[in-house]
């Protein structure tokens, strides 16, 4: 592989002199630290201009006055009332008498002024009283001229002024008025000063938001926009705070839109406290109480509106305090988060600036809800509030800009992965033509690198797509997959995951190239719905197929026909010739049975040797041709392997598929046609929509359907058909147990074929079960009603034999019931028993180990079983029906009757003839030493409820000439 050589970076500059070295030194560090020393030894070691004063408070006099008063008249009823310093004023007109110092000495009353600190809609009226004692001509009141100031209301005194100064207000708003009495110069010298505070504070927080203002609409950072409006707002509360918010930028603000001013700036100041500080420290915070923090500083900011428009005035001060009190909460909760969850020393040190403050901020926003503004010094105040703002700006832009910082390192992180990852990163516009291709997305779409990509639209590659719902896929973590337009009909199909989220307009996305991955996945469901020997569809491939067959013949009445195929002769193939010739066969039958098929019809292989086939579109009778077609083209030719020609014969089942059936159902169905087309050597069994086996078919479903989910049936019952001793006829009632069923329209059943459908589709052992459990319920309820009944039989299932889970739970409901258990002989068919000696060995000792018998059935029944008699620790034979009901024909077949007798009883093992129907037959197997016999000539299977209701054998025989048998082999017995 060859190996690409970067090239390299250009080369490091020479490291700077020492000279160099100290200059930037001096000139980065040294200069700022130089000003800032500088002005702390200004502020020291400088004589300041101003002096702090503060003027001397006069006792006086208040009048609230609803109605009209001329001077003399107030002057009256002020005299009247107490004196003290200040006085909590409603809004309205209000007059004031203030007592004035002694103005003997008239050198020192010389330059005195008054003020009242508070700004009124209109300048107020003043006079100044002689006392009551002072006599001489002229009038008692003498105006004083009253201008506006930056601290209030401001009145020079005539020298040698005494007695006191009568003052008439308006208030627009309730304040705390007082009146002050000041040196003239020194008055002067305080407005001075606290103009220049005044311009302080504007010029330096007007520069730091306008200097924040340039900054957010130069680099488009929100934040910072937001900082500068709170700054803002801390400008007028903090004039607010030092008592001169009725001016901004040299013009004065009346005093009515002064109240609804300083309500708006309590407001916004509230929200963007909690949104700026929530911004900030977001970092720092958890999702959970970042969206507490803003849920409650939303609905507290509505509930502070309603108050500042609903509460009167009075109310406002009190608001205020709240609303301090609140922000100080929400914003401590953040930034406790901060101090605790901050990674970096500088970023603790912000955090404790910010903290001390918020603190001086909140701390003068509490003192004007408390009413106590006075307490605030001017020029300390404006020069506290400056740094706390600045402090507080620096701390918000350092973060801002490491949250930059933090953005451009994800930026460049951005383009090295899109240029290194190994997805096809792309960007699209409005009109969805792509904007940005990274290397890989170029080279999956094969577009060469010098390609216009403003002319190539999304369409020219990809269907069009909705990118709303691609993108809220993408956010709940789902891929869309999506397939390129082919550009040539044999062109490989290309499939990518696609991946997107809008951006205003514009579309961002990845693509990831899974063709090969798809591929992959269609070959695996292929193989898991197909069979890699035969190429059909397997089990589960035919049964989905079925499935959809099945919905549209509910949804659109379209029939379908289903056949059943079975080879014979395949396991011996196997067994002979290997498996390799059998599934040479296997494929060889395939090959045919395609060739008389369409595309349409599917062909599908659920066991070694049996195949399934649809004819969807057709009925069973319009299916039957092709069917026969198939059958004749195995049956009719052998197959060669080899220099081997193998001859199949095969056997079909076809059947009209209902729309109630189940795939499972209508294979069960298919099924028992092709084992009845086996039983009845023909080639093709069909079984119609109405047909009568297809009903029984049903009801066999309906009837395990039962006995899986319940353990039980109303459709199957027990009969009792009596097993009489030759040796004592009258003195036993033995009967063997037999199932029957019915269906819900109380039509018999078959008996022999629902076991036979049971066996097929392993419900067996479930009728075993409740064959048993019944049966020892039975004899436990009725228990005093069977003192005759030494022997109850009852038969036990080959399949339920060899399934070891089944023969567990017989064995527990068999402990559930010992007394009973005790009187119970199993019977198992000779057949199944020779399968497996030692495994019916075992099972028969252990019956026995709890006192029950066991009998081996159909006994001589096609098998040469006498060697293999001894093998086995049975208690009783049933000889074969077949052999006792042809017995009298010959005297061979008298002879072997005769033979397994003796055998049985050398074995020491008792016998059993069934099928006894003719007291001729009766007659002779008393002769031959039979044990016990059963048949119609006694009597058929009854109701249990016809055994109770008798005490021996007599009244259950219904024909004479055995009834008087009976009699005659009893009285021979008792004699």
């Amino acid at each position: 592989m060859a190996i690409k050589t970067l090239p390299s970076s250009p080369s490091t500059p020479p490291a700077r002199s020492a000279a160099g070295r100290v200059w930037s030194f001096l000139l980065y560090a040294g200069t700022p630290v130089l000003i800032i020393l500088g002005l702390i030894a200004a502020l020291l070691l400088l004589q300041p201009r101003y002096t702090d004063s503060a003027g001397q408070p006069l006792t006086a006099r208040f009048l609230h006055a609803d109605t009209a008063l001329d001077p003399a008249q107030a002057l009256a009823r002020l005299r009247t009332r107490p004196t003290r310093l200040a006085e909590a004023a409603p809004d309205g007109p209000i007059w004031l008498l203030a007592d004035l110092p002694d103005g003997r000495d008239a050198d020192a009353s010389a330059g005195l002024a008054l003020l009242l600190p508070v700004h009124t809609a209109a300048p107020p009226e003043c006079w100044l009283a002689r006392d009551e004692a002072d006599d001489g001509a002229g009038s008692p009141l003498a105006e004083i001229e009253v201008r506006d100031g930056l601290l209030g209301q401001q009145m020079r005194l005539p020298a040698a002024a005494a007695g006191q100064a009568l003052c008439r207000l308006v208030l627009s708003f309730p304040t705390r008025l007082s009146i002050e009495q000041w040196q003239g110069h020194t008055l002067s010298e305080t407005t001075a000063h606290t103009a220049q505070a005044a311009g302080l504070l504007e010029g330096g927080l007007l520069t730091l938001a306008a200097f924040l203002v340039i900054i957010a609409l130069t680099m488009r950072e929100q934040p910072y926009m937001v900082l500068a409006c709170w700054i803002l707002c801390n400008l007028r509360l903090g004039a607010w705070a030092l008592g001169w918010d009725h001016q901004f930028l040299g013009q004065i603000i009346p005093p009515d839109p002064l109240v609804w001013v300083r309500k708006l700036t309590v407001l916004l100041y509230y929200a963007l406290t909690i949104h700026l500080f929530v911004t900030l420290f977001r970092p720092s915070l958890d999702a959970a109480t970042v969206r507490r923090l803003r849920l409650v500083g939303r609905w507290s900011a509505i509930c502070l509106l309603l108050a500042l428009l609903a509460l009167p005035h009075d109310w406002f001060q009190l608001t205020t305090f709240l609303t301090a009190w609140l922000a100080s909460a929400l914003v401590t909760v953040t930034l406790v988060h901060g101090l605790f969850r901050f990674n970096t020393r500088s970023q603790l040190w912000h955090t404790i600036g910010v903290c001390l403050a918020l603190a001086v901020l909140l701390t003068g926003l509490v003192l004007i809800g408390l009413g106590r503004a006075s307490l605030i010094a001017p020029f300390p105040g404006t020069v506290a509030l400056l740094l706390c703002n600045l402090l507080i700006a620096l701390a918000a832009a350092d973060k801002m800009r490491e949250e930059r910082q933090l953005r451009l390192r994800q930026r460049n992180d951005l383009i090295a992965r899109d240029t290194l990852t190994p997805l096809g990163l792309f960007t699209l516009g409005a009109t969805r033509h792509f904007e940005h291709l990274n290397p890989n997305a170029r080279e999956i779409l094969d577009i060469a690198p010098d390609s216009d990509l403003h002319a190539l639209a999304w369409s020219d590659f990809f269907p069009k797509v909705d990118w709303l719902a691609i993108s809220v896929a993408t956010e709940q973590g789902r891929d869309t997959e999506i397939q390129r337009i082919q550009a040539a009909r044999d062109a490989p199909a290309r499939n990518f995951l696609l991946r997107a989220t809008l951006v205003g307009s514009r579309v961002e996305g990845s693509l990831q190239d899974i063709s090969a991955r798809t591929e992959t996945i269609r070959k695996l469901r292929l193989m898991a719905d197909n069979d890699p020997l035969t190429d059909t569809l397997n089990r589960r491939g035919i049964e989905k197929t079925m499935q959809k067959a099945i919905e549209n013949l509910q949804q659109t009445n379209t029939p379908c026909a289903l056949a059943f195929l079975d080879l014979d002769h395949l396991k011996r193939v196997n067994d002979l010739f290997g498996h390799s010739t059998g599934d040479t066969l296997l494929q060889m039958v395939c090959e045919r049975l395609k060739y008389s098929l369409s595309d349409e019809q599917p062909l599908g292989r659920i066991g070694n040797d049996e195949f399934i086939i649809l004819f969807p579109g057709m009925r069973a009778g319009e299916a039957r041709r092709a069917a026969q077609d198939m059958i004749e083209s195995l049956n009719g030719s052998a197959l060669y392997v080899g220099e081997r020609a193998f001859q199949l014969k095969s056997a079909m089942g076809l059947i009209d598929i209902d729309r109630n059936m189940t795939p499972k159902d209508a294979i069960a169905a298919a099924s028992r046609a092709c084992r009845d087309a086996r039983k009845q050597h023909q080639d093709v069994v069909l079984y119609e929509e109405n047909a009568r086996e297809l009903f029984d078919h049903i009801d066999e479903m309906h009837l395990f359907e039962q006995l899986e989910s319940t353990g039980t049936s109303e459709d199957i019952f027990l009969e009792m058909q009596p097993i009489m001793s030759l040796r004592h006829p009258l003195k036993t009632l033995n009967f063997e147990a037999l199932l029957r069923v019915r269906n819900t329209g109380a039509r018999p059943l078959q008996t022999d074929k629902i076991i036979q459908a049971a066996e097929d589709s392993g419900m067996i052992t479930a009728i075993d079960k409740w064959v048993f459990t019944t049966l020892l319920e039975w004899m436990s309820r009725h228990h005093l009603k069977l003192g005759q009944t030494r022997q109850v039989n009852v038969n036990l299932s080959g399949v339920s034999l060899n399934d070891d889970r089944f023969i567990n739970v017989l064995f527990g409901i068999l402990n559930q019931q010992p007394q009973f258990t005790r009187r119970l002989c199993v019977e198992i068919t000779e057949g199944v028993a020779l399968q497996d000696l030692e495994r019916t060995r075992q099972f028969m000792r252990r019956l026995q180990r709890m006192g029950a018998r066991v009998a081996l059935d159909d006994f001589g029944a096609g098998y040469t079983s006498f060697s293999y008699l001894k093998e086995l620790p049975a208690d009783m034979i049933k000889i074969d029906g077949t052999l006792i009901r042809d017995m009298l024909a010959s005297e061979a077949n008298i002879a072997i009757v005769n033979s397994i007798v003796d055998l049985a009883h050398n074995l020491g093992m008792e016998c059993i003839a069934e099928w006894v129907e003719d007291v001729a037959t009766l007659r002779a197997l008393t002769d031959m030493g039979v044990d016990y016999v059963q048949g119609y000539v006694i009597s058929g299977s009854r109701p249990p409820l016809d055994l109770l209701a008798c005490d021996n054998i007599l009244p259950l025989v219904g024909d004479p000439a055995a009834r008087a048998y009976i009699e005659e082999i009893s009285g021979r017995r008792l004699t």
